[in-house]
């Protein structure tokens, strides 16, 4: 698998699991071997991206872009 010609390095494909729409933001679940990463988009973006459960997806993410958060359990 080829990396997309962007300037962010980290790429991580999976599957669609879940999308969650609240208003103008989406929630989206993609499972990438036995994990899971989500991200917060605009529901915009997961309809320019035709983004579906099931479907084949790629996180991408930028070094200076990333959040961290205490796990809950």
């Amino acid at each position: 698998m080829s990396h997309l010609p962007v300037s962010a390095r980290n790429q991580l494909r999976g599957i669609v699991e879940d999308i969650r729409t609240e208003g103008l933001l989406a929630q989206v679940r993609l499972r990438v071997g036995n994990e899971l990463i989500t991200a917060v988009v605009t529901r915009e973006a997961v309809e320019e991206l035709g983004l579906a459960k099931g479907q084949p997806a790629i996180a991408l993410i930028k070094s200076t872009e990333v959040l961290l958060a205490r796990d809950g359990s």
